[in-house]
């Protein structure tokens, strides 16, 4: 039998399962197994991830790791990390798994060892962090660095974005970051009010250096530091990129330029150079146990059965869901102003990854994907959209994260920590009420990850968790998720759009509505 016929045979199997389960109460199902929690929790070094609030009994997990095997996970996992070309549409491997692997190990692109590449990027970024703190680069008035600012965007700006604003209790030598990626002038303007020129490094984030929002900012703030009376730019600009040539013209020393490669992809890059701003602000040292977190969750990924495999096990009750229940949305909601910004970055790494029409063989499919993915942080989310989760007609399947300890006032966490496990409990459970405007009917599914506290081991292997996650759903839907073509149709139409406006140009075959309003902005000018 081949595997799309077990697929199809599994596929009908969920379904007869589902409709089984679909009038089957949560709260029935943790009192006849007082178990449950335990039985349904995976334990990771620093993690435990309580699966138990979810609409799944004996029965459904077995199923679920039929399908899983139907689809060929095992397969899929060793091909990703032996450095196979699965980008199929872009041709390249997948490998952003040896960025943070041993300089021990040995795998081969084109026949080059690409740890040893990778691992001797990372020494340049030790001896250059090194120098930034310890004061030997200083900028053009010789004045020592304090401020380090990010121009990327993408993939080059969220996940550095994220780790760098939730590690900020290890920030190394009174330091600032800011990360500009929107072209609008007003982030550039606000920017400027609060850096000082002759302690600001730049670092420009952009594997091809032509990425025309980077450019844009790059140029604008060059421009600035040189009307600022900086006369060396090579001292305020460093880049991340693999285009050589276009850096040195812009006036960076290929000393100063980080190397990335086209097997990295943007979302899954913030363990490579990308990651220059990160080590800059927590230390290299810090970085180092970030890529050792994320590293221990690829052993964990490659070697562990599909039964205790924990993004295996996440992205299973994630397409039980999206594909069963319908569930168009998926909430993250981290009970920790440390993680406010990791719904965003989770946001761009999954439905960039897997928002997909046409699977691997190039057909358009007759099946949901990726939900969207959204969130806020707790408990500010609590007084907000809740409302919609507990009594809404939507079906929201929530992630909940959430610390054991935290530095500061205990009083205040152990209130935080009651707040998040009470939601997941009412969400579950719901309230029985005779006034209908009252009555929750609970049954809502949530998955709750506790870890210890928040370090750079911890965020690094729960990126990982989650990378990996989206990787085993796109298997599971038959899709790429290491591409994005759908990004690349609106760059090229802003341009042509930017030079009609600028009159360089003009286009007789735009629509009536994208004309009108060019028209509008062309008199706007006039005024």
């Amino acid at each position: 039998m081949s595997l799309k016929s077990d697929r199809e045979k599994v596929q009908g199997q969920l379904t007869a399962h589902y409709n089984e389960m679909r009038n089957i109460h949560m709260r029935d199902l943790f009192m006849h197994d007082q178990n449950r929690g335990k039985k349904y929790t995976i334990h990771f070094p620093g993690l435990h991830i309580d699966y138990s609030k979810n609409i799944i009994s004996d029965e459904t997990l077995p199923l679920l790791f039929k399908f899983a095997q139907a689809s060929d996970i095992d397969a899929s996992i060793k091909a990703m990390f032996a450095g196979e070309k699965i980008n199929i549409t872009e041709d390249r491997a997948v490998l952003h798994t040896a960025l943070r692997t041993t300089s021990n190990q040995n795998i081969k692109i084109n026949n080059v060892n690409i740890v040893e590449k990778v691992h001797a990027e990372l020494e340049k970024i030790e001896a250059f962090v090194c120098n930034v703190h310890n004061k030997t680069h200083r900028g053009w008035t010789n004045k020592p660095i304090d401020t380090f600012v990010n121009i990327g965007i993408g993939g080059s700006d969220l996940g550095p974005k994220m780790v760098v604003d939730a590690l900020d209790k290890f920030r190394q030598c009174e330091t600032r970051s800011f990360f500009i990626s929107n072209i609008d002038y007003q982030a550039i303007d606000s920017l400027l009010k609060t850096i000082n020129p002759e302690t600001t490094l730049f670092i420009i984030s952009s594997k091809s250096f032509n990425t025309i929002e980077t450019l844009t900012n790059a140029t604008t703030l060059k421009t600035w530091m040189q009307n600022k009376g900086c006369n060396d730019i090579s001292k305020h600009f460093v880049a991340v990129s693999n285009n050589l040539d276009a850096t040195v013209e812009f006036g960076i020393k290929p000393e100063n330029v980080f190397e990335l490669w086209d097997w990295v992809g943007g979302r899954f890059s913030l363990w490579s150079t990308i990651g220059l701003p990160i080590a800059l602000a927590t230390g290299f040292e810090n970085f180092k146990k970030l890529l050792a977190g994320a590293h221990e969750v690829d052993e964990h990924f490659s070697q562990t059965p599909l039964e205790d495999n924990i993004p295996v096990v996440l992205a299973l009750i994630d397409y039980w869901y999206s594909n069963y229940f319908e569930a168009e949305t998926h909430a993250f909601i981290p009970y920790d102003e440390s993680l406010k910004l990791f719904p965003d970055y989770l946001s761009q790494l999954l439905m960039e990854s897997n928002g997909k029409s046409v699977n691997l063989d190039g057909h358009i499919i007759d099946y949901k994907t990726m939900p969207i993915c959204w969130g806020s942080v707790g408990t500010n989310s609590q007084h907000s959209f809740f409302q919609l989760l507990h009594q809404g007609t939507h079906m929201v399947p929530v992630d909940f994260l959430v610390p054991l300890t935290k530095q500061g006032n205990k009083e205040h966490h152990a209130l935080l920590l009651a707040n998040c496990l009470a939601q997941s409990q009412a969400l579950m459970q719901g309230e029985n009420n005779t006034d209908a405007n009252r009555y929750i009917s609970g049954n809502k599914p949530s998955t709750t990850i506790i870890y210890s506290e928040l370090t750079p081991e911890t965020l690094g292997s729960l990126i990982a968790i989650y990378e990996h996650r989206t990787f085993v759903l796109g298997l599971l839907w038959q899709i790429n998720s290491f591409d994005q073509w759908g990004v690349e149709l609106g760059k090229k139409l802003a341009m042509a759009i930017y030079e009609n406006m600028n009159g360089e140009k003009t286009t007789k075959d735009l629509d009536s509505s994208t004309q009108n309003l060019i028209e509008l902005y062309k008199k706007s000018r006039l005024q």
